[in-house]
């Protein structure tokens, strides 16, 4: 040993190596959240449109209920109202909500159920 501090030529391309990996590894993900979270963001506005239909269907009459769709913003929905043979007081609600996702287009489906018992009174 002849007392020299320091690192080698060898220490330090190796060490270059392992840090550029990290980088890119990184670099990679980085793509990979921001799709994601784009996803994530489509998703809850698809979910939310839903939801908002859902409650006014559920506000609505049950004479008045009726299949539709219509669009808000980037999402188009669709909705169905159906009596089960075997519930005639019970409306199924089912909702779709549609949007774009790269060169295609995404579907999420909601189904809800209501009751249209007559009141007691």
């Amino acid at each position: 040993m002849n007392g020299n501090r320091g690192f080698s030529l060898v220490e330090v391309v190796v060490a270059m190596v392992i840090l550029t990996v990290g980088v890119l590894g990184l670099a990679a993900s980085a793509g990979a959240i921001t799709r994601l979270t784009s996803e994530g963001v489509r998703q809850a506005g698809a979910a939310a449109v839903a939801s908002s239909r859902i409650e006014t269907l559920r506000a609505t009459d049950c004479a008045a209920l009726a299949s539709g769709s219509a669009t808000t913003g980037a999402y188009s929905e669709a909705w169905r109202i159906f009596t089960p043979p075997a519930a005639p007081f019970s409306r199924h609600i089912t909702v779709v909500v549609s949007y774009r996702h790269g060169r295609g287009t995404r579907y999420s489906t909601y189904v809800t159920e209501r009751s249209c018992a007559p009141m007691a009174g």
